[in-house]
Parts: structure tokens; C-alpha cells; sequence
């Protein structure tokens, strides 16, 4: 959205040089550099960051180069603060229910409360967070590619907490968060080259009778999870990092374009903690506004739950699938009961306690595991 013209002239020495002027057709503000490729880094800079500030009716920073630090400002440029949008507008808004997408490989899908800050450059994506702002009430989705290519029926249901532009940089930081499920209907390339498509609530449906086996079950995994966590801490701290991390199947750091979520932070938390953080997450209402009173109050509808009781059973089965192996992870991603992902998770953590003790039982022999 810009016109822009270009010419060469001969400079006193004989060299042939490029002026580049070019108008910004959204506010007007004109660019006249010498250097077409630094000129054109500029101006497309400048322009992003005037689309995805405009884009939004909500406190922000005027159009410009780079701002001073406010309310509502980041030292690094101007910022969308946390939107007063999300997933609970995003449903109410009706029939039918549409996201664009962001692409993920399976095995760093997002679970519900958890999070992640990506970084992005194609115009394609800057394109995609304007269109959530504007129509999708902050919301996107999550496309799981296999490593054969295929694509997964159930994705993450994304919110946009936060995102600011620089103008010394081209494209966009974002911090997302999990809040939901949703499962795909149909998908779509749209003409700016980012993905589209219908869209389903994805819920559990668990009968009431199985909560008193979800509560058994839920004793037995605290209690794994807690065994796991001291033999992990116990051989960590002896130097057998690189086994813990094998015996596991988790690795600390996952990377992705421009995209990092770090597993590490999580890696020695008891499951109450975790459980307390991701709650943290799902209530939280932005940097600029008081967290949701409640779990309930934040999940209600796009977790299909009645009761903070219920809320919670929910979220423990989530929270107890974090720090499992990628695949495991994203398996319980498609699970449509707590029950199911609290029994996977617990026969996943008893093979983490076998692997470790047996780890412990070599150590404490002097010997070396093959």
C-alpha cells in the first residue's frame, strides 16, 4: 500500500545512483533515502508498523518511526497492548466459526495455559495477526504438520496476548497463548498466502460417573510426577543432565523459524506448580487489566466445563502432560477425556521412574549407563 517511484542519475564521479521516494498511502508520511534496498527496508518497516497499530481500535501508539515509553509503548517500539478481545468473544460471535493459521510440525504443539513468543517476517504472517485483530477478535489457530505432511484434525486454539512492531525491524513479536482446542473443518490459501479456514469447538466429554476414578487416578500421578521430579533433581545435580534428558524423552529447548519455547523454566516444578502457572495463564486478562476471578471464569466456553471443579480437573490433565516427550504431548492434545490424558501421562511417567531408578542404581554402583 504504497506509491513509489525510482530513477538514476549520474553522480560527479560517473556512478550511477538510486533515489527511491516513496508515499505511505495509510498516513501519509513520505520517505526520500538514497539506496534502494536500504530505502525499501525502511519504508515497508515503517508501513507494517502503521497497519498493525491502526488495525486495532484500542489503546496504542500513533504511526511513526519509534515511540517513547508509555502505557501502552515497549522500549523496543510501539506495542499492541493485551487485547480486551479473546476466545469468549471469538465464540460468541456465531456461526460459522472461521481462524486464519500459523504452522507448527506436530510435536510442538501448544496445550492449553501454555505459552509462546514468536517473531515473525513474511508479509504473509504480518498480514495474518492484522486479520485476528480485526475479525477474529485476537484469536488464530495452530496447522500440525506429521513429519509425513499430513495435517492434524485438532489444533490449539491461539490467543494474541500481546504484539508490537519496530521500525528499525521488519515484522512482528508476539506473545500467544493456548486457551482452547478446536478441530479443522477445511482449509484454504488466501490471497495473502497464509492459511484460513472453518473451524469446531474440540471439548471432552467426560460422564459425570468417571470423576470419582479421574480423582484416583489424579492421586496416583502427584505421586508419580513428584517421585520423577526428585530422581530427576538427584541426578542433575550429580552431572547426569544429558541422561535425565534421554531417559525422559524431553528435550529443553525447542526451536522453530523464529519461534523458541523453553522447556527448561518448567522442567523441575512439581505439578501444583505447574498447575498454579498455567491457571496464571488461562486467567490472565492482559498486561493492562486484572486477571478473571476464577479458572471457570476464563475456560467456561471453549472448555465446555460448568464448575471451577470441573475447570481444574481439566486443566491438571493438561498440565500433567507439559514436560512429557513431544509426541506424547501432542497426542493428549486430541484426547477427549481427563481421564485419558492422566492415564497416558501416568504410564508415561512410570517408565520415566524406571528408566531413572535405574539410572540411580548404576550411579550409586560407580558404573556407567550404556
Amino acid at each position: 500500500p504504497a506509491v513509489a517511484c525510482q530513477h538514476k542519475h549520474t553522480d560527479g564521479d560517473r556512478r550511477e545512483v538510486v533515489h527511491l521516494h516513496a508515499l505511505c498511502c495509510l498516513c501519509g508520511q513520505a520517505t526520500a533515502v538514497h539506496g534502494a534496498r536500504r530505502g525499501l527496508r525502511l519504508v515497508i518497516g515503517h508501513m507494517l508498523a502503521v497497519l498493525l497499530s491502526s488495525a486495532v481500535a484500542r489503546p496504542r501508539c500513533a504511526p511513526g518511526p519509534r515511540c517513547a515509553p508509555g502505557p501502552h509503548c515497549a522500549p523496543g517500539g510501539p506495542r499492541r497492548a493485551a487485547p480486551r478481545m479473546g476466545a469468549a468473544e471469538w465464540l460468541a460471535s456465531g456461526s460459522p466459526l472461521e481462524l486464519g493459521f500459523l504452522p507448527f510440525p506436530l510435536d510442538q504443539a501448544l496445550l492449553p495455559g501454555e505459552t509462546r513468543q514468536v517473531h515473525l517476517y513474511e508479509a504473509r504472517f504480518i498480514t495474518l495477526f492484522s486479520e485476528a485483530a480485526s475479525k477474529h477478535h485476537d484469536c488464530l489457530g495452530a496447522v500440525l504438520f506429521t513429519p509425513q505432511g499430513n495435517v492434524a484434525s485438532v489444533t490449539s486454539l491461539l490467543e494474541i496476548e500481546e504484539f508490537r512492531t519496530g521500525a528499525e525491524e521488519i515484522g512482528v513479536w508476539a506473545n500467544l497463548k493456548c486457551v482452547g482446542r478446536v478441530k479443522l473443518k477445511e482449509l484454504e490459501t488466501t490471497e495473502f498466502d497464509y492459511l484460513s479456514g472453518g473451524v469446531e469447538l474440540f471439548t471432552d466429554s467426560l460422564p459425570t460417573e468417571e470423576r470419582a476414578e479421574d480423582d484416583a487416578a489424579a492421586a496416583e500421578l502427584r505421586e508419580l510426577h513428584a517421585s520423577v521430579r526428585e530422581m530427576e533433581e538427584r541426578l542433575t545435580k550429580a552431572g547426569e543432565g544429558a541422561a535425565v534428558a534421554e531417559a525422559t524423552g524431553r528435550e529443553a529447548r525447542v526451536e522453530w523459524g523464529h519461534e523458541v519455547r523453553d522447556g527448561s523454566e518448567e522442567a523441575g516444578l512439581g505439578l501444583e506448580a505447574l498447575v498454579e502457572r498455567r491457571s496464571g495463564v488461562l486467567r490472565s486478562a492482559g498486561q493492562d487489566a486484572p486477571p478473571r476471578e476464577s479458572l471457570l471464569a476464563a475456560v467456561a466456553s471453549g472448555w465446555g466445563v460448568e464448575s471451577e471443579e470441573e475447570a481444574q480437573r481439566q486443566l491438571l490433565s493438561f498440565s500433567a502432560s507439559a514436560t512429557l516427550s513431544p509426541s506424547a504431548r501432542a497426542q493428549a492434545l486430541g484426547m477427549r477425556s481427563g481421564a485419558e490424558r492422566l492415564a497416558a501421562a501416568t504410564a508415561v511417567l512410570k517408565e520415566q521412574q524406571r528408566r531413572l531408578s535405574a539410572l540411580l542404581v548404576l550411579r550409586d554402583a560407580g558404573l556407567e549407563a550404556s
